[in-house]
This record gives C-alpha cells, sequence and structure tokens, in this order.
C-alpha cells in the first residue's frame, strides 16, 4: 500500500517487480498531493505551498512497464476491484483516486495542532484562498458522524 507521492519516488521498483515476475499486488492512493506533508505543514500555521501536482495515471505506467493495473475513480467499485485485482495472477498494481482534500486525521489531536491549524488557514484566507479552505471545509464535514 503506498501513496501516489511513495509510488512516483519509486517507479523503478515497478520495473524490479515485473523483471522478476513478484507476485505482488500494489495497491496506491492516488490524490495528486503529498497529503501527509500539507497536513503537516498545517498543523505548523504554514499554509501549503507546492503539496498538490498533476494527476498521474500509474494505473498506465504499471501496464507500460507489463504489469496488469486496474484504476478506481469511483467509490463504489472499490470492493469489485480489490477482489479483481487480489485474484489475477502475478504482479498488480490498483490504483484509487482520492479526494485530494480529504484529511488524515490523527488519534489524539492536540491544543497546538488545533491553534496550527486554524492559524494556517487564516493565513490562507486572507492570503486569497477562501475558496481553497471553502473546498477542503466541504471535503471533511462530510465524514462528521451525525447522530
Amino acid at each position: 500500500m503506498s501513496g501516489d507521492g511513495g509510488l512516483a519516488m519509486l517507479l523503478g521498483e515497478l520495473i524490479t517487480v515485473r523483471l522478476h515476475r513478484l507476485p505482488v499486488k500494489i495497491v496506491v492512493f492516488n490524490n495528486a498531493s503529498l497529503g501527509m506533508i500539507k497536513l503537516e505543514m498545517m498543523v505548523d500555521g504554514i499554509p501549503d505551498y507546492q503539496t498538490d501536482f498533476e494527476p498521474t495515471n500509474f494505473a498506465a505506467i504499471a501496464e507500460a512497464v507489463g504489469i496488469t493495473a486496474l484504476r478506481v475513480e469511483d467509490p463504489t467499485e472499490v470492493h469489485g476491484a480489490l477482489a479483481d485485482g487480489l485474484n489475477r495472477p502475478g504482479p498488480v498494481l490498483m490504483e484509487f483516486v482520492t479526494d485530494s482534500n480529504a484529511l488524515s486525521i490523527p488519534p489524539a489531536i492536540t491544543g497546538d495542532q488545533v491553534r496550527g491549524f486554524a492559524l494556517s488557514a487564516t493565513k490562507q484566507v486572507l492570503g486569497g484562498g477562501v475558496g481553497k479552505m471553502v473546498d477542503l471545509a466541504r471535503a471533511n464535514l462530510r465524514n462528521i458522524p451525525r447522530p
């Protein structure tokens, strides 16, 4: 399992997997963003900078080196794609396109992290990034449990 940033740094390993026909199943979460870096910056009070990038089709890259690949953009297809990919022989790359605004929330949140995030959001808004913060809020409010 890997994020898109991690796989991008190790693309040569796809060739190794194919060369040795390793029967590994590779799951890639593709949000076209260095999501963990973005969150680390925000909780430190820094508006994210250069953490988003152009979308990359890692399934196409895997297929180009001879690895069976599946790309999922519709959340309703996740279960079927996982079952299909895990049951195929040989190496398989399964790419799941995810929301770049979805935050990974740590199990415990400190007051310093909340203050840093608020400071980062304020800087973002004051710097003209109101729309960016609205998109971030929309993407994450839908995940709050409702009674």
